[in-house]
């Protein structure tokens, strides 16, 4: 399998290109959910993949509630 590197992104310059965080960006490609290639032990991610990469609107923890009257 031949991989051209100028195509792939650490998952770290993925993260930051999607918005997200380096675990969940990690995550998402030990999953499958994103195009990606570990390669002795680091993985990388396909650039255009994480550049078209969007959160789910309700996606993570909530803001918190209003105050009560």
């Amino acid at each position: 399998m031949k991989i051209d590197p100028a195509l792939y992104v650490t998952v770290g310059h993925a993260a930051e290109l999607a918005g997200v965080s380096r675990l969940w960006m990690r995550t998402l490609a030990i999953e499958g959910r994103i195009q990606a290639v570990e390669i002795d032990g680091i993985w990388f991610v396909l650039r255009t993949a994480a550049e078209g990469f969007e959160r789910h609107p309700t996606a993570g923890r909530p803001r918190g509630r209003k105050p009560r009257k």
